[in-house]
């Protein structure tokens, strides 16, 4: 349970109350995980909020593996009757991963392919982020990611599949390796290119993509920033060269069966990025260790210690 910033604790609580209860057996992190942990998140509600929102786990009622998905739309808003579900005014967020149990929504739950590992098809949620992302990117055969995290490297594998030429920019050398591992060419400094995605979510690497894009081109960011975080894009290169800038928050439900059906066909290695193995206990500490080396996701399995 998050009591505020930085104060997370491991509690025995009354038994989830919802639709569909399921018994966890992963949930994976995220940064948005650590930003949650250190500034809270508009999705989070009041404190104590219960934490985590990639998880997978078993249903009590069926025996089913299910993912449960992290949102349900209302389906009648603006955005909704758009078909824009992922922006929702009147979202149902789906939170608690980090239990030994959660209770979630029918219209939550996505069947896991046979044969795909829970702590695989917990990396769905974020992969379906990458999904949206990517169909937001628009044309452009020569595509760039700014940013080689867990999330940087699903972009860049997903615009390799997509028949891309792709460059990933980081400054870590492991991570770097990663990226070809996945397809993309790896470069410390990124040069001009039609398609830049934005994977680190900070002010200077918005930026830092806008300086990356030609003239016409699309950039898309993907990396959003902390809770109070301003921000002032430069309107020179705007106008100028034509650059159209766009935002990709969160994902659909047919994004969300796209991504557990690229990881059940191995056409994206999660294996790749899979971090350790940690217990309930453990998290806090592991969400707030400096990260350097090779991106990877830390798995949680609320049965270790």
């Amino acid at each position: 349970m998050l009591h505020g910033p930085g104060d997370l604790r491991v509690e025995e609580v009354a038994e989830p109350q919802g639709e569909v209860l399921v018994t966890v057996e992963r949930a994976t992190a995220c940064a948005t995980d650590v930003k949650a942990l250190l500034h809270g998140h508009l999705i989070l509600g009041p404190y104590p909020a219960r934490f985590g929102h990639e998880t997978v786990g078993v249903r009590e009622d069926t025996g089913e593996r299910v993912l449960v998905g992290d949102s349900v739309a209302c389906g009648a808003c603006p955005p909704c009757a758009a078909g824009h579900t992922q922006l929702c005014t009147q979202m149902t967020w789906v939170l608690g991963g980090f239990a030994e149990r959660i209770a979630a929504p029918a219209a939550a739950l996505h069947a896991v392919p046979d044969g795909l590992h829970p702590a695989g098809a917990a990396m769905a949620e974020p992969l379906a982020a990458a999904v949206h992302a990517v169909a937001r990117a628009g044309p452009g055969i020569d595509a760039a990611v700014l940013g080689g995290g867990t999330m940087g490297l699903m972009l860049a594998r997903l615009l390799v599949l997509d028949g891309r030429d792709v460059t990933l920019c980081d400054r870590h050398p492991q991570r770097r390796a990663q990226a070809e591992s996945f397809g993309a060419r790896a470069v410390q400094r990124l040069g001009r290119h039609e398609v830049v995605m934005e994977a680190v979510g900070r002010p200077e690497s918005w930026r830092a993509a806008i300086d990356a894009a030609r003239p016409h081109a699309t950039v898309v960011f993907v990396g959003g920033c902390p809770s109070g975080c301003e921000v002032t894009l430069p309107s020179g290169p705007l106008h100028y060269a034509e650059l159209d800038v766009r935002g990709a928050f969160h994902h659909t439900p047919a994004e969300m069966d796209r991504a557990l059906g690229l990881l059940a066909a191995g056409d994206v290695d999660w294996r790749a990025i899979e971090g350790e193995t940690i217990g309930l206990h453990d998290l806090r500490d592991a969400l707030l260790r400096p990260t350097a080396g090779e991106a990877r996701k830390l798995v949680v399995d609320p049965r270790v210690g």
